[in-house]
């Protein structure tokens, strides 16, 4: 599914590095625009407005949508957007940018301008120039979808830039998006839809109380908002996405009667299988290879087998074309080729596992945890995954993904796309979010599940020796399980020899000022049921701080657990990367002629969402540190912001103590 899939609102003001180099460096060639132009009244009569806006760097004037639908279903979209710079940086957000492709037809796009001079622009015929959009780093080999933009002049602070687009709205589209909440404040955005006689419409609302509409004349509908304030993450840490905090409202139409809440979800998942479905119908050719994989066995084998031929063999590779933005490839041509994106892994998986007895459907999600609204029927995401049928009464210690429907049917949920996450588990981006299953008139939202921190593990246990000189030379041995080596396989997977090496070095430089790394090793990069295991020899001189006849020792010796907290007032959702385990065990013999005069207080905090704890012991002339932080919860709400800085205050405190060894 491509990302940001409908969304055209919150795409407007993504821009691609080589319309960025298009922009700076073409102002010279667009001085010919019309200067002290006539504007548009709906333009000048959103510049004369004005407001306090604080810091912001710029604001929206005026957004206003128009969707026109004609008898036969098809429409258009009017976009008008009026942006008055206020600082440099908000440049960005008047560059002016309609999306297009072959099945959504740019009409006509119109730009102006006014100075902070005062001096008007029309933008000429010329001056227009259309991109396509590079999507090549997220493993898209070719999309349709293009761009049409242009850069004004007068785009200083106290500038105003405005511009108007038509686009057709795709035929196999029957809703459209109000994003009316940005990243900066707008002060007045509206959205109609004019239906033909008849024809219905319903409004889902999302992160904002619902807002009934005027209708100025029959079968045309007006919603209104003014002074939107706008979603500030920046110096937010644990931060989620912002498309999980803005607000939008979607409007479905239709020539029958629109229906509510779990009959709409039902009806967007039963439309997703009947353009899918048809996609997964497999060949001899997919039966025969997959009865290879799985000639027999129990449901767990026969699973794993077609897995590892889906995480291993067929790579991610799109190419999206209309309505392939959506539709899945056939399984035919994606098994034949050995690529495609996230829905066509999943259509081959589904086709494959048909052929050995197992059934299996699609999922859309957003790897955005907290994009999906689960409140609000529309088709969301930008990912697909799948969900596997578990036989009634099978139990297996591997399958851990596991959700139950509300008809009591239990399905594992995969994600084949990612390939360093073992089947039975999902990976860490994807847990607590929501999702859709596909099963026509069964479909339903469920929520995908977080796994238990045990299995989202990664332990780390060194010996070493500490010289009197205070030069510690050691042996560290990492291994990682789930979530928490995924990242880690897929690097080392690609990296060479030296490669790996300077990824250890990198992340030694944050605890050690000086050091040597000595050699280094990594086993189970492939075996995704296996922990991953890094191991490497480290020297460090002058760890330990003389202070005259005392050594300072710091006992944690490697990695932090922090996070890096702002301390102020929470006003946003607290989002992690993951649940997990993180545990340390570090020996440290001391040096003849050293005993231990101190050791840091035992640390043992549970914060109900975390558990914290380490202690410090000196046996037989060793100093012991052990530790262990258990994350339980992605997400938290605001209100637990005070317990996080305390936990993360003691857990600061533990990691920068020292224990004071003293000369005998």
């Amino acid at each position: 599914m491509r990302a940001g899939g409908h969304r055209r609102r919150f795409r407007r003001h993504l821009i691609v590095p080589g319309v960025l180099l298009w922009l700076a460096t073409g102002g010279a060639r667009f001085a010919h625009a019309s200067r002290d132009a006539n504007l548009p009244d709906w333009v000048t009569q959103a510049a004369a407005s004005t407001g306090h806006w604080g810091d912001a760097r710029a604001v929206y004037l005026l957004q206003d949508t128009l969707v026109t639908v004609d008898p036969n279903g098809r429409a258009t979209e009017r976009d008008r957007i009026v942006v008055k710079i206020l600082r440099p940086e908000g440049r960005r957000n008047a560059r002016p940018i309609a999306y297009f492709s072959k099945d959504a037809r740019l009409e006509s796009f119109r730009v102006w301008s006014i100075g902070p001079d005062g001096h008007r622009y029309a933008m000429k015929d010329s001056e227009y120039v259309d991109i396509g959009l590079d999507q090549s780093g997220e493993g898209i080999l070719y999309n349709d979808e293009r761009m049409r933009t242009a850069s004004p002049p007068g785009t200083d602070p106290g500038g105003i830039v405005a511009w108007e687009e038509t686009v057709q709205i795709p035929s196999y589209m029957s809703q459209d998006e109000w994003g009316f909440q940005s990243d900066i404040p707008t002060v007045r955005t509206m959205f109609e839809i004019d239906l033909p006689p008849g024809w219905h419409q319903r409004a889902v609302w999302s992160r904002h109380e619902p807002v009934q509409p005027t209708e100025p004349m029959p079968n045309h509908f007006l919603w209104e908002l003014d002074n939107v304030p706008a979603i500030d993450l920046a110096n937010v840490s644990l931060a989620p996405d912002w498309d999980a905090l803005a607000g939008w409202m979607e409007v479905h139409y239709s020539a029958n009667p629109v229906p509510g809440g779990g009959a709409l979800w039902v009806q967007i998942g039963d439309w997703y299988e009947g353009l899918a479905s048809p996609q997964s119908e497999g060949g001899t050719d997919i039966a025969t290879e997959a009865r290879s994989l799985a000639p027999g066995g129990d449901f767990m084998t026969r699973l794993e087998n077609v897995a590892d031929f889906m995480q291993q063999q067929i790579r991610y590779v799109g190419i999206e074309v209309g309505i392939g933005g959506w539709k899945p490839h056939s399984a035919e041509e994606i098994f034949r080729n050995r690529y495609g994106d996230c829905k066509d892994k999943a259509t081959l998986m589904i086709a494959m596992l048909d052929a050995v007895g197992i059934r299996a459907t699609w999922v859309p999600v957003d790897d955005r945890r907290g994009v999906f609204d689960p409140e609000a029927p529309a088709i969301q995401g930008n990912h697909m995954i799948m969900a596997i049928q578990i036989p009634s009464g099978y139990e297996n210690p591997l399958l851990q993904a596991v959700v139950t429907t509300k008809s009591g049917q239990r399905y594992l949920i995969f994600d084949p796309t990612n390939q360093w996450v073992p089947i039975g588990q999902i990976p860490d981006y994807e847990q607590g979010g929501y999702a859709l299953l596909v099963n026509g008139t069964d479909s339903q939202v469920i929520q995908l599940p977080v796994l238990n921190p045990v299995l989202e593990a990664r332990n780390r246990t060194a010996n070493f020796q500490l010289a009197p000189d205070g030069t510690l030379t050691g042996n560290v041995t990492v291994d990682r399980t789930g979530s928490l080596a995924w990242q880690l396989r897929a690097q080392l997977s690609m990296d060479s020899n030296k490669d790996q090496r300077q990824m250890i070095e990198r992340s030694l430089q944050s605890d050690l000022s000086t050091f040597t790394l000595g050699t280094e090793s990594a086993q189970n990069i492939l075996a995704l049921q296996e922990p991953l295991t890094l191991q490497y020899q480290v020297t460090a001189p002058l760890y330990a701080k003389q202070a005259g006849n005392l050594l300072l020792v710091r006992p944690r010796v490697l990695g932090s657990d922090s996070w890096g907290l702002i301390d102020k007032p929470r006003k946003y959702p607290i989002s992690f990367e993951g649940i997990g385990t993180w545990k340390d065990e570090f020996s440290v013999k001391i040096p003849p002629g050293y005993a231990v005069d101190d050791v840091p207080d035992p640390v043992n905090m549970d914060a109900g969402f975390a558990t914290y704890r380490s202690e410090v012991k000196a046996e037989g002339g060793v100093l012991h540190y052990r530790r262990e932080l258990v994350l339980k919860q992605v997400t938290l709400p605001p209100a637990d912001y005070a317990e996080l800085m305390k936990l993360n205050a003691a857990i600061t405190t533990d990691e920068n103590s020292d224990a004071v060894l003293r000369k005998q």
